[in-house]
This record gives C-alpha cells, structure tokens and sequence, in this order.
C-alpha cells in the first residue's frame, strides 16, 4: 500500500581503479570515475578522478573534477580541482574551480579558461 511513496534508492557510483601494485605507461581514457592508487607514466582522460596517498602520476590529466592526495607531474585541464593537504602538483593548471588545503605542495602555473568535457 505504501509502497509506491519510497524513494528509489540512489544508484551506486561505479568507479574504476588502478591499484597501488600497478603501473602503467601510455595513455588512460575511462568515461566512469577512476581512483588510481599505483603509478601513471602517461596522459590521463576522465570525466572524474581521484589521486589517492599512494599514487604517482607524471604526464598530463584532462578531467571534469579531479582531487589530488599525492604527487602529479604535469599539466592539468579540468573545471575543478581539489589538492588536499598531502598533495604535491608540479606543472601547469587550466581551471575554473580549485580549493587548495594548508599544506599541499604546489609549483605550478595556474590560468583560469574554459571546461572540458573530460
């Protein structure tokens, strides 16, 4: 009877994962969200993506939303950015959103410019 009145649960963010045993050299493209907690030596496309405290990333990152909890060496094209306290980003920076935590290690050159489609 009371059935039809509950909310449909929210469905689950399905999310893509390199795992810290695991490097990769050359391009990563993924149209879910990917968390990469291993080592990219290569150029990164996602529409979301999270740097975890265990990972490396040296080479260039297109995305929508990204957060940083590690080191990322190279030039970053997103709409918003996250470094948090632990973060370390070296490399260029093309945003229009970025929140930066006390503590994050940054030598980069920021420009704010259009979004991208990740």
């Amino acid at each position: 009877m009371f059935a039809n009145n509950r909310p449909t649960p929210p469905t689950p963010l399905i999310m893509s994962q390199i795992n810290v045993d695991v490097r990769i050299r050359g391009t990563v493209t993924v149209s879910e969200p990917l968390m990469i907690a291993g080592q990219i030596d290569g150029n990164i496309e996602a529409k979301v993506l999270h740097v975890t405290s265990t990972a490396v990333v040296t080479g260039d990152i297109t995305a929508q939303n990204i957060v940083i909890d590690d080191k990322v060496t190279g030039n970053i094209i997103a709409e918003k950015v996250y470094l948090t306290a632990e973060a370390r980003f070296m490399g260029k920076m093309q945003c229009q959103c970025i929140r930066i935590d006390n503590g994050a290690y940054i030598d980069a050159k920021f420009s704010k410019e259009a979004g991208t489609d990740g």
